[in-house]
């Protein structure tokens, strides 16, 4: 069975059945967007039930001729690196459809359940993507979506933030339109057929200035989407303004779909063109890892503090993938899982604290702990994990990229430190400034803040897998090594390193002689 390609459609038929439910069954939409959530949940774990850890190449494909006179294909499948990103989705999906349904907004609360079907479909086509056309339509889908979102559920600011997300997103996904096409051309020398797939285009030699202006293209792209200084402008905008479930799956998922791009399109496909561009990429992956933690150390929200936060984690992560160490990406990819389940987590209690108390800003609160010790703990277990103290889910990815990014660059690790610095300042500002001292702000105390039955039914899964990671981080890093080196494998050669993984070289080796050491 297409179990790939049936992880995709589930979300996209639920989608479109939610679109011609009628308005004023909410009770049926609720119903129907949940069934279809946890339908592609179980199909996402049957998928890893059946992923091969030991293959690095991609697997479970499936495989049809789309538009064969434009060399386009309908060709999905997962490999070490997409598995645990399809697995992300679906359950932050799942849980965000949970969150929505509690919080339908009335009017055209159906919609609202379909869009966000619609988006998690575009982002499963993304991730799972073999074709280069293919995850360009996913990466359009998925703005479709979100951008509805903002625009009619957003704050009072969500039509300007809906424009400036949009316009943002499009500039730099016409540029990765101009790139696939040209890529897909200038690599019909090589392949002697007009071809998009990624495992084609991957033994191409374009040289290196070729390689580098194409690769620009798609990091332009990818910047945006992340989003990596100065790229970032949309964030406080969008973030602030998007209905709080949108902005959890904006932080824990869409973020993910740039550094996904990165490591799967950019450096395996564009070697030649790494070496000019990791110098750069890598400043502005520090400069937000810095500036990223200062804002977020300013931030008068909460829910600003958060997203200026992922700005600095998103930077570490870009970091530990352009550096070209395979301990660095193995560690920035157990990072976009990790920072997917933080993010979502953090968000959700931004969502509760706002809703107990009327208000997202830092200043107006404190002291509500005493009334609601359970949201407390579940907050200072996040707290925890979101500055990366050692025990916890996110210190062995942050280690693994800062251990990596030390061998190849030392003083980039240095001045990396700083954001690690930073995240227990301002994280642990907002815990402080909000549990701790004299109740303030609010007349109960803080019960009303207090976690209920419902919410732990979204706020402990995510609490539960990140003890999972912090206990067992090698059942995530360990199917991923094969895919992570196999990536590198190409940009080590042409920075003339050290191959981490002889083994995958053959697989290249079959495609293009230059591939042998």
């Amino acid at each position: 069975m297409p179990w790939v390609s049936t992880v995709i459609l589930i979300p996209l038929v639920t989608a479109l059945v939610l679109a011609f439910v009628p308005a004023r069954e909410r009770r049926a939409a609720r119903g129907i967007a949940l069934a279809g959530s946890l339908l592609a949940l179980a199909a996402s774990i049957v998928v890893l039930a059946l992923f091969d850890r030991d293959l690095a190449v991609l697997q479970q494909v499936d495989h049809l001729d789309w538009i064969p006179a434009a060399g386009v294909s309908w060709d999905v499948g997962v490999d070490g690196i997409s598995i645990w990103l399809v697995l992300l989705t679906t359950v932050v999906f799942t849980l965000g459809v949970i969150l929505a349904c509690q919080r339908l907004p009335q009017q055209h609360g159906t919609i609202f359940l379909s869009l966000i079907m619609l988006a998690e479909a575009g982002l499963l086509g993304l991730f799972t993507a073999g074709d280069l056309v293919l995850f360009y339509v996913s990466w359009e889908f998925m703005l479709i979506p979100f951008a509805l979102l903002i625009w009619n559920w957003g704050g009072a600011g969500r039509r300007s933030a809906g424009l400036i997300f949009v316009a943002y997103t499009m500039v730099g996904s016409l540029l990765m339109l101009v790139a696939i096409v040209a890529t897909g051309i200038l690599a019909m020398d090589h392949t002697g057929e007009l071809s998009f797939l990624m495992r084609d285009l991957a033994g191409v030699p374009f040289g290196e200035a070729t390689a580098t202006v194409l690769l620009a293209g798609f990091l332009l792209a990818f910047a945006i989407k992340i989003p990596l200084w100065p790229f970032h402008g949309w964030l406080p905008r969008v973030y602030s303004q998007a209905p709080i479930v949108v902005t959890i799956l904006l932080a824990a998922v869409m973020s993910k779909a740039g550094v996904y791009g990165l490591l799967r399109v950019g450096v395996p496909i564009f070697p030649e063109g790494v070496g000019n561009l990791l110098i750069p990429v890598a400043i502005l992956a520090l400069i937000g890892i810095v500036y990223g933690s200062l804002l977020a150390w300013r931030a008068p929200t909460m829910r600003l503090l958060v997203g200026y936060s992922s700005v600095a984690h998103l930077g570490f992560i870009v970091l530990g993938i352009i550096v070209i160490d395979r301990m660095a990406a193995q560690g920035a990819v157990l990072q976009m899982i990790n920072h997917g389940i933080v993010a979502a987590a953090a968000f959700v209690i931004v969502m509760l604290l706002a809703r107990g108390t009327g208000t997202e800003d830092i200043d107006r609160l404190g002291g509500l702990a005493k009334g609601a010790p359970r949201l407390a703990v579940a907050f200072l277990f996040v707290t925890m994990a979101a500055l990366a103290l050692p025990g916890s889910n996110t210190f062995v990815g942050e280690f693994f990229i800062l251990g990596g990014v030390f061998d190849q660059y030392a003083w980039m690790a240095v001045i990396a430190m700083i954001g690690v610095i930073y995240a227990a300042v301002y994280m642990l500002r907002m815990y402080q400034g909000t549990m701790n001292g004299p109740p303030r702000g609010v007349q109960d105390g803080g019960r009303a803040a207090e976690m209920t039955a419902r919410d732990a039914i979204v706020l402990v899964p995510l609490i539960l897998m990140m003890a999972w990671i912090a206990v067992w981080p090698n059942s995530i890093v360990a199917p991923t090594r094969a895919s992570t080196d196999l990536a590198l494998a190409p940009a080590q050669i042409a920075l003339e390193r050290p191959i981490d993984q002889i083994g995958v070289l053959p697989d290249r080796a079959a495609i293009d002689p230059r591939w042998m050491p």
